[in-house]
């Protein structure tokens, strides 16, 4: 054998190598940029970062997510457009920008509707299948509900009833339909701040008036610029995280089902921390001096009368009638299970 057929066929091995990777295609790699407005070191994102590592990890690097925190991406109807041009493929909302996707998350956002802890899980099961297809219909898929709290009045002087309000400035988070109702009915000036606003309007005394689950006032350090809170919950806020559904469609069916699984394990556990943020955040805003003003029983009834006259306003208008008639239908339906019997 000549000394060029001897290179020819030590080429050959390098040759068919060529061949193969010409013709076995790279398995597809798929990155889902998810943008929020909760901030770097919050529950939120910390759901998102464990979600990305396990769905790395499960798909051999397959899927990722790129998130982007602290509304870098802007606020949250600016993400939404982002969305629909195909920018972002994934949000974390809540607010505004949450009833902008499906209106009917608001009949779960009724002031004075929950109680507890409790009657929210059993609403939320028995809702699910409902809300699962209203985002679908929207073009989203649900990954989870994000547990953002109860929410409380902070002050820059004691709110103890509707009548307190009168004659101060009061945050309204900027296109949510529920406050502008509200604060229209109890007479009230309002003034309409998207969320990364309302700091500014704080330390600017734009507002005086703000309201927030007790972890949100922390995270966001609105606590630091008031000096009272009115220990009366107000209503319970929800936030979600959802997936645009061309971007799940478009994921193989087992990467649908791990991105499911894995997101519903991440989120089931920020949202059992967010439980125990808010009561801690609490007892941080009042070691921090911010006083919690008691509500005499004939000021409760002030505020619930209030949701009273607005509901007309509210219903089927802001949200459909069915929303509220499934929310209310299954809310009933736990109050008169029967309690309980005491193991003793």
């Amino acid at each position: 054998m000549s000394i060029s057929d001897n290179r020819r066929w030590q080429r050959r091995p390098v040759l068919l190598l060529l061949s193969l990777l010409l013709v076995t295609p790279l398995a597809a790699q798929t990155t889902l940029k998810f943008a929020t407005l909760a901030p770097e070191g919050s529950s939120w994102i910390t759901a998102l970062r464990n979600v990305d590592t396990e769905i790395r990890a499960l798909t051999e690097g397959q899927v990722r997510l790129k998130i982007y925190a602290g509304g870098v991406q802007g606020d949250e109807d600016v993400m939404l457009r982002k969305v629909r041009i195909g920018q972002l493929q994934g949000l974390g909302l809540g607010g505004t920008g949450l009833s902008h996707v499906q209106p009917d998350v608001l009949a779960l956002e009724m002031p004075f509707l929950f109680q507890n802890y409790d009657e929210i899980d059993h609403v939320l099961t028995q809702t699910s299948a409902y809300y699962q297809q209203a985002f679908l219909d929207a073009g989203f898929v649900l990954l989870g509900w994000s547990d953002i709290g109860f929410v409380y009045l902070m002050s820059q002087h004691p709110v103890r009833s509707v009548e307190d309000m009168n004659g101060h400035k009061v945050w309204r988070l900027q296109g949510e339909p529920l406050t502008g109702v509200l604060f229209e009915k109890a007479g009230v000036t309002s003034v309409p701040l998207t969320i990364p606003d309302v700091l500014l309007g704080l330390q600017t005394h734009l507002v005086d008036v703000v309201y927030a689950s007790a972890s949100a006032a922390i995270v966001l350090q609105w606590f630091t610029r008031v000096k009272y809170y009115t220990d009366l919950p107000i209503n319970y806020a929800i936030g979600a995280f959802l997936l645009q559904k061309q971007a799940y469609d478009d994921l193989t069916g087992d990467q649908q089902q791990q991105l499911l699984e894995v997101s519903a394990r991440h989120i089931g556990a920020h949202n059992r921390r967010s439980r125990t943020d808010n009561v801690e955040a609490l007892q941080i805003m009042q070691d921090q001096g911010v006083i919690a003003v008691a509500c005499p029983p004939a000021a409760i009834a002030s505020f619930q009368q209030l949701v009273e006259d607005s509901k007309p306003d509210l219903i089927g208008h802001a949200f459909s009638n069915e929303a509220q008639e499934q929310v209310q239908r299954h809310l009933a339906q736990y109050r008169a299970r029967p309690a309980t019997a005491d193991p003793r």
